[in-house]
């Protein structure tokens, strides 16, 4: 009798083991998708990526030798880019061009700026010429403010400007009277294969992250903000971490009309010169070796070719630690 008992014991606990193990199943999909990344709760869209508004654990780390980071989306993004801000569509395809050619892979562009022509112009020739292919290109765009009633064609005027069945990641340029509707078409161009991530820019507090999350589906990947040493928001970046959203720098050299203060600060010019490196490169890889992905704008095919050659030295932690020193929380601009 108490052998038959102990056999019942045996059996009862294995019946319980693997009812336990079916009632837990595992999201293979989004292992897959983000095996960087672990969520707590999770939906499949239509595509079969993973979408999630948890909090997620990621250490944001920068590879410097792919010169990528692995956004909370699942997709790798450079950590260096050029931005196109102030270029005509001319200038947009000129610049884009000798970017991509001299090893850039990321192109931030928007609605507003008005040369997503002259961008995927400089795409496609880059590509005719072998020099890279499409999915080597990873480009972002935003919805500006006057397309925040009519988001889902703003995204579809897009597409048809930059001659792209698909961006990387799409931002909302700016806080509006329309957000929630604005994000909800964003997410929903994630469903169509639109577009690959979604994110947003001049948020620059966790109360204004907060309040994106409060009805996000899918959580932001990247927050495009104006950030240099002059204004290192530190406090945000931090927050955003346990979501896994990385911050993203316009203006990475203060902007037009304050590169000289930017250049010519002390501290970044004593550095300079012991790397023999120029003001722009130092400030550069500071922002990469901080968490921030810099995309610095320019039409100057030398400036476009100096602002890439940022990874053969690296900043010490001293060094980093005198250029944080630098930070004064002032911004150049207020939107």
């Amino acid at each position: 009798m108490k052998r038959i008992a102990v056999w019942i014991v045996i059996v009862c606990m294995i019946t319980a083991l693997v009812g336990c193990s079916a009632d837990s199943p595992k999201d293979t999909a989004s292992t897959q998708a983000t095996s960087e990344t672990t969520t707590e709760k999770s939906a499949q869209t239509e595509s079969g990526s993973t979408l999630s508004t948890d909090a997620v654990t990621t250490d944001n780390a920068f590879d410097f030798s792919a010169k990528t980071v692995r956004l909370n989306s699942g997709f790798a993004m450079p950590i260096l880019g050029l931005g196109t801000w102030t270029l005509s569509n001319d200038e947009a395809e000129n610049s884009v061009y000798h970017a991509l050619k001299d090893g850039y892979r990321l192109i931030d562009t928007a609605r507003y700026y008005q040369c997503e022509v002259g961008v995927g112009k400089g795409v496609r020739r880059a590509i005719d010429e072998g020099i890279v292919t499409r999915e080597e290109v990873f480009i972002t765009s935003k919805i500006m403010p006057s397309d925040y009633e009519r988001a889902s064609q703003g995204i579809d005027d897009s597409l048809a400007d930059l001659g792209m069945d698909y961006v990387d990641l799409m931002l909302i340029h700016q806080p509006g009277s329309n957000d929630e509707a604005v994000y909800k078409a964003m997410e929903q161009a994630v469903r169509d294969g639109k577009v690959r991530s979604i994110g947003i820019s001049n948020y620059y507090t966790p109360e204004a992250f907060d309040e994106v999350m409060s009805y996000a589906e899918i959580t932001p990947a990247v927050i495009q903000n104006e950030n240099h040493i002059y204004y290192q928001n530190t406090a945000l970046r931090e927050y955003v971490k346990k979501y896994g959203v990385v911050v993203e720098s316009w203006y990475p050299f203060g902007g037009r009309g304050h590169t000289s203060e930017n250049f010519n600060n002390e501290t970044i010019t004593a550095i300079a010169q012991s790397h023999e490196k120029t003001s722009a490169q130092i400030i550069l890889r500071w922002h990469l070796q901080a968490g921030f992905i810099a995309i610095p704008g320019s039409s100057n095919p030398d400036h476009i070719a100096e602002n890439y050659d940022i990874f053969d030295f690296e900043l010490s932690d001293e060094e980093m630690q005198r250029i944080a020193a630098i930070n004064q929380n002032r911004r150049y601009e207020n939107w």
